[in-house]
């Protein structure tokens, strides 16, 4: 028998087709269940989110009031969902601060969606990576309050913020970020740089993994094959910003605030 008490304690967000799918899998009309989730709208057990996606109201807490969790928020949007860029430094344990928005992967382009603390925001996967039928590649499955969510592994995560710092609160956040992941796999994060395709982050990668190569176990020859692969002229590490030392062996322009003292460099 389907119970809506125990579908509302194992999804505390769900969209109306997956309460749907469980239900009729029980017997139930699809009319009979919106019906179910009208009454428990209507009762304040729901909080209607967008349409066709609800959060479950603790009890004891007024609908209008509460504030469900971003991230099962962004989960429950698409059937696609993965949580992405600094929602998935968040996830993962390594983000150096707490930002308001959520970011997410999907197939599907959808508006902003608000919340009372911040926006759930859609973003399609890298175009190399739609391309080559790749967008899954590096994802993982994670809990969050007891639900399974998808995200970008530590080392999907890594490129993916260093190719689009606003995303994850700006290099500053990255770099500092990055420095709290305790292991990578590099055959992973070297096939999904392969995978990208850009050699300004080879180049990137290149640079932050030499500096962090005694603590992540980066061998010479890996940091040898990521230097193959750097752009031929010279490029900055951030974008918008001038002025810092010429790190040769990546051709990277890095301000000399993320210098360790063991780069030679000129300065720009």
């Amino acid at each position: 028998m389907f119970s809506t008490k125990e579908f509302f304690l194992r999804h505390p967000v769900f969209g109306l087709e997956a309460f749907r799918h469980q239900g009729t899998r029980h017997g139930l009309s699809s009319t009979a269940l919106t019906e179910r989730v009208k009454y428990a709208l209507e009762r304040g057990r729901l909080k209607l989110l967008a349409k066709g996606l609800y959060a479950v109201v603790p009890q004891g807490s007024e609908a209008r009031r509460f504030a469900p969790d971003r991230f099962l928020v962004a989960a429950g949007l698409s059937d696609d969902a993965v949580l992405a860029y600094h929602s998935a430094l968040e996830l993962l344990g390594f983000a150096h601060s707490v930002h308001r928005d959520v970011y997410y992967l999907t197939a599907k382009r959808r508006k902003d969606l608000r919340l009372p603390d911040g926006r759930v925001r859609t973003l399609l996967p890298p175009k190399s990576l739609r391309d080559r039928q790749a967008s899954h590649y590096g994802v993982e499955t994670r809990e969050r309050l007891g639900v399974k969510v998808r995200v970008t592994g530590p080392e999907r995560t890594l490129v993916d913020c260093f190719a689009v710092p606003r995303y994850a609160g700006g290099l500053e956040e990255v770099m500092e970020s990055g420095r709290a992941i305790a292991v990578l796999d590099l055959e992973v994060l070297g096939t999904y740089l392969d995978l990208l395709g850009e050699r300004r982050l080879f180049a990137v990668l290149g640079f932050f993994l030499e500096q962090q190569a005694r603590r992540l176990f980066v061998p010479p020859a890996f940091l040898e094959r990521l230097e193959r692969k750097r752009p031929v002229s010279k490029i900055y590490l951030d974008k918008h910003q001038r002025g810092g030392r010429l790190v040769r062996r990546w051709n990277l322009v890095v301000p000399e605030r993320w210098l360790t003292g063991r780069e030679v460099g000129e300065r720009v």
